[in-house]
This record gives structure tokens, C-alpha cells and sequence, in this order.
């Protein structure tokens, strides 16, 4: 199969209050049952876990879905060591992408709001601000956003850059363990 794109969110995950969807998509053939399966490239080499299909028969018949096999790496490193996934947060609220058509011009993931106690606000990163990069990698989506942040664990620090009034900015943030609370939970999505 093809990969069609990296980073997708299709909103099947519903547990928590900020669930991490970052599937990688492709045309690669799923049936019900298959998924746990590897999805490898040309080299065999394990580029993803299996988990979902859009379909209109519930048979293949459309896109698949796989969980990146960084992230799951991760994911199963951390249960083994820990007991339980390590999860890191920013402490913010992105806002959705067409939220504001002034935003349509600028790639980044903009903050819709951010906890008073939280990495973000510690660092000095505030509502309005345009996430473009995490550690030198351009993210564009929130889902980008969140896949790159769920591959860290509380206590790491991560170079994010972000654009404030037009103008390039550099900070490094202390990521923490605690999700955080918001006046407002009207935002797309929490990290």
C-alpha cells in the first residue's frame, strides 16, 4: 500500500480527556480482524501498528489506519519500566484550524488557551501564540502537535517555536505529568 498521510485524526478515540490521534493513513488492505497487524515498507521494516478502517461495507473498501510504531515503541517502553504509559503535557488548548480565518495564513497550531500552572504558561507561551515547531520539526496540525509530544515523558525538555505577532520565538519548555485545568474545555483538543 501507499501512505497517503501522517498525522491524521478521525476521532475514534474517545478515552480520556486528551487522547493522542496521530494515525498514519494509507490504502493498504484491513479487514476487521487485522488490526494489531504490522504495516512495514518496502525494507520490511515495522512502520506501524494496525488499528482502524473507514469503510462503507465494514470491509476494506477505503482507508486504513495504523498507530506509528515510534509512538507505540514508546508506549510499550514505558509499561515495561514504569508500569504505566508516561505521559507528558504542554498544558495548553489548540485551537481548531479553521477557528479563525486570520489564522488560515500561518502553519502552526494555534493556543487557544493555557493552564496558569502548566509547561506552556511556565515558559512564557500564552493564548493567541502559533506553535510551528517542536524540537526542529514543523508541525502544522494539532494532531502533529500531540503525536510529537506523547513520544516525551514529564520532566523532558522540548525547544518549541512559535510565532507571536508576526515575529519568530524560541523557548524551551520543561513538559509535565499533569494535564492541567482550563476556564474554558471549548477548545478542539488538550495537550
Amino acid at each position: 500500500g501507499i501512505i497517503s498521510a501522517k498525522s491524521r485524526n478521525i476521532g475514534i478515540n474517545r478515552q480520556g480527556k486528551a487522547p493522542v490521534e496521530a494515525f498514519i493513513q494509507t490504502d493498504a488492505a484491513i479487514n476487521p480482524g487485522s488490526s494489531g497487524g504490522a504495516l512495514v515498507n518496502t525494507s520490511g521494516e515495522l512502520i506501524g501498528i494496525n488499528a482502524a478502517i473507514a469503510s462503507p461495507t465494514g470491509s476494506y473498501a477505503g482507508y486504513a489506519y495504523a498507530i506509528p510504531s515510534n509512538l507505540m515503541k514508546k508506549v510499550v517502553g514505558d509499561i515495561m519500566k514504569y508500569g504505566s504509559v508516561q505521559r507528558a503535557y504542554l498544558g495548553i488548548s489548540m485551537a481548531p484550524k479553521n477557528m479563525d480565518d486570520a489564522n488560515d495564513d500561518v502553519n502552526g497550531v494555534w493556543i487557544a488557551e493555557t493552564d496558569p500552572q502548566g509547561a506552556a504558561a511556565q515558559a512564557g507561551l500564552k493564548k493567541g501564540d502559533a506553535i510551528t515547531k517542536v524540537n526542529g520539526s514543523e508541525v502544522s496540525s494539532p494532531a502533529e502537535l500531540a503525536e510529537q509530544i506523547a513520544r516525551m515523558k514529564p520532566g523532558d525538555k522540548v525547544n518549541i517555536t512559535y510565532l507571536r505577532d508576526k515575529s519568530e520565538k524560541n523557548v524551551s519548555v520543561s513538559l509535565k505529568g499533569k494535564m492541567g485545568s482550563f476556564a474554558s474545555q471549548d477548545a478542539a483538543a488538550i495537550e
